[in-house]
């Protein structure tokens, strides 16, 4: 079987390329329900050639496709990719799918996340030809709403996870055989400090200076974050590699804290501000670290320095880290040693501060993250695939996505 697969991966490349060439000259940008209905559309037809039942969700900015291979086996596989970009309608027509000289290809949404959402399907058209059918079933979903999230996207997530045994994430990939295997979670916050306001000349005695207060409360806030490597400009990539350090995301800290936005309705500096605001985005590692986070925010409703204040705390946990339970740490050895056995190379582990849908799957069930196909610069007008890694990547998830099929 091993050698089938690879065989058909090899000699379809071609094909892959035509196929990536279609979808990533289809705009559909988060948002454009239109565009993601013909990105999912071209998706379907593939799927249903291989003999997959297909089934398209609608909200008002995205369509979502369900495919699903029904099998012989006793598993049953979520595969999760997405086929919304960051790019506005007119792009792809502005800058179509290119290939230069040194194979890589270029395009809106090229590598965020079209390569990999073809190559889920040569992969799947692989263990076809090869004869494979050993699970239970292969729920593919292409996500129409990844690159902005929706509770419609969150909600298929959940249910779909809750219907498998384990999770592949099929998004963006890390150079040199990169896979991700933790993610943090994510918490949002906005504190509203409601003081008395009134002429600084004459009435600072009977006021109360909210944005004080609100300085004080930043404070504390940051005091839950964990500290910084050093100088942030020793940490840059480009430093980094000057460096020769390889990063994979191991200086990342532990738990951060970000007060992004701060407010008052007040915009005068003779006048005490009566009220104040901040928004908070916190992210950790680990549950334990949200949750323990989570209460020391609230409590600082009640730690008032400023007299005449008072605090208001609004929101949570919004959603789960990606953690490497023993279940994920057996999908990520798979991996490790089907790349070292046909490709003699190490799987390089990152940890990574941004979500994806892979947080929302390993709430339910183990998920290993980032297989896609490798490539540089995402979100940008420059952002590419190195096409040379097309078919090492598509066999290496083929060939885990069978193994673990059969194993887990």
């Amino acid at each position: 079987m091993r050698e089938a697969v690879k065989k058909y991966i090899a000699e379809h490349y071609e094909d892959y390329v035509k196929d990536l060439e279609a979808l990533t000259n289809i705009d559909s940008g988060n948002g454009d329900r239109e565009g993601t209905e013909a990105a999912n559309k071209f998706v379907a037809e593939k799927m249903t050639a291989i003999g997959a039942a297909t089934e398209f969700r609608y909200n008002d900015r995205a369509c979502h496709l369900i495919s699903r291979l029904k099998g012989t086996g006793k598993y049953t596989i979520l595969l999760v990719a997405h086929v919304d970009t960051v790019f506005k309608k007119g792009e792809a027509a502005r800058r179509p799918f290119r290939v230069d000289e040194n194979n890589f290809a270029w395009g809106p949404g090229v590598g965020d996340d079209k390569a990999t959402v073809v190559e889920v399907i040569y992969g799947l058209e692989a263990l076809k030809a090869a004869g494979f059918d050993n699970f239970k079933e292969i729920i593919y979903y292409t996500n129409g709403e990844e690159e902005g999230g929706s509770k419609t996207a969150e909600d298929i997530v959940a249910e779909l996870s809750q219907q498998s045994d384990f999770a592949i994430i099929m998004d963006v990939a890390r150079p040199n055989w990169g896979i991700v295997t933790q993610r943090k979670g994510n918490a949002k916050y906005r504190v509203e400090v409601t003081g008395k306001g009134g002429h600084h000349g004459n009435a600072s005695q009977s006021c109360a200076n909210a944005i004080h207060q609100l300085a004080y409360t930043i404070t504390e806030l940051q005091k839950l974050a964990s500290p910084m490597p050093g100088n942030p400009e020793d940490y840059t990539a480009a430093a980094l590699k000057a460096r020769g350090i390889v990063d994979a995301g191991q200086f990342i800290p532990q738990n951060t804290v970000n007060v992004g936005v701060i407010g008052s309705t007040n915009d005068k500096i003779s006048v005490i501000p009566g009220d104040a605001f901040c928004e908070v985005n916190i992210r950790c590692f680990t549950i334990e670290e949200q949750q323990r986070i989570d209460a020391e925010v609230k409590a600082l409703a009640d730690k008032v320095v400023i007299p005449g204040t008072s605090i208001k705390i609004t929101g949570g946990i919004v959603t789960g880290p990606m953690q490497k339970t023993a279940q994920a740490q057996k999908m990520v050895d798979v991996y490790k040693r089907i790349v070292k056995d046909e490709y003699g190379a190490e799987v390089n582990e990152w940890v990574a501060g941004g979500l994806t849908d892979g947080n929302r799957t390993a709430k339910f069930v183990p998920t290993l993250d980032a297989l896609g196909v490798e490539n540089y610069d995402e979100h940008t007008d420059h952002e590419s695939v190195d096409l040379n890694t097309a078919v090492p990547r598509t066999t290496a998830f083929a060939l885990t996505l069978a193994e673990l099929a059969e194993t887990f």
